[in-house]
């Protein structure tokens, strides 16, 4: 018996459209993503930061929540761009909840429109108010508040409580998905038209 002969056929197509598909693959799509990602995270970041403005009374003129919303730029070889903030406190106001009082009491300030707001500081800290002229009182439902009296007005400056319910009011998510969901196709077309230009 003759023994089985065996072909191998070895094809490498070179051509044009071969090469075209392959730089596609290796260098234009991964730039193309890379580039929308990032801008993507840039325009997220931009609307978070006017919702912020919107939603929140800034006590800080730069350098506060606001600026705290930053972002991590997507690289050709990491498809993932990042917007995120350190400030400790945003969690809850992103998902709302109940925030307890590590060791005494929450002073939370008594005003009657978010206007009213001042800016925290030495000088009227509930501890500085209590050093001076203001004191503790109970309420009629119980509960503590520092109070200063002016004249024969009794004025409560703040609320001391166990714990607080904080309203959801951070929509970073929310903004960020929408944002992807409106704009990254569109933006995604125009770099990769732009890097086959470049090639």
């Amino acid at each position: 018996m003759c023994p089985k002969k065996v072909a191998i056929i070895s094809i490498k197509l070179e051509d044009r459209a071969t090469e075209n598909l392959r730089q596609i693959a290796t260098k234009e799509i991964p730039f193309a993503v890379a580039k929308t990602l990032t801008q993507i995270a840039q325009q997220s970041q931009a609307e978070v930061r006017k919702s912020i403005k919107e939603k929140f009374f800034i006590r800080k003129k730069s350098g506060g929540f606001e600026s705290s919303i930053r972002i991590k730029p997507a690289t050709k070889t990491k498809l993932t761009a990042e917007v995120y903030t350190m400030a400790a406190f945003a969690a809850l106001q992103q998902t709302g909840g109940i925030k307890k009082a590590k060791d005494g009491r929450l002073a939370i300030p008594a005003y009657q429109a978010i206007n009213q707001v001042k800016k925290r500081s030495d000088a009227n800290s509930p501890s500085s108010y209590l050093a001076g002229d203001a004191f503790k009182i109970k309420t009629k439902s119980g509960s503590e508040a520092i109070a200063q009296r002016k004249g024969k007005e009794l004025k409560i400056l703040y609320f001391l409580r166990k714990r607080a319910e904080i309203e959801k009011r951070l929509d970073m998510i929310e903004v960020t998905t929408k944002t992807v969901r409106e704009n990254f196709d569109i933006k995604f077309e125009e770099n990769l038209e732009m890097a086959r230009k470049l090639l």
